[in-house]
């Protein structure tokens, strides 16, 4: 058995018609590839023009970060 643990994909960004960040799926010996949208966080967070909080905006939103085991 055979466990992948990580696995870079190579990205490319198309423009055009069709416009955005793809990853490359296969490389054809003809020259030809097959990619698809890249659907990491980052690149989504790209697409919809986010950017990360800070965690001072987290907490001024949402409240103070509490421990998860209730620690204090």
């Amino acid at each position: 058995m055979a466990i992948i643990v990580r696995m870079e994909q190579r990205c490319v960004e198309v423009s055009g018609d069709i416009e955005g960040s793809y990853v490359i799926e296969a490389a054809c010996t003809d020259g030809r590839l097959v990619i698809a949208p890249d659907t990491s966080a980052q690149a989504i967070m790209e697409r919809l023009n986010h950017e990360p909080v800070t965690p001072a905006e987290f907490e001024a939103a949402y409240g103070a970060v509490k421990p998860s085991d209730g620690e204090r």
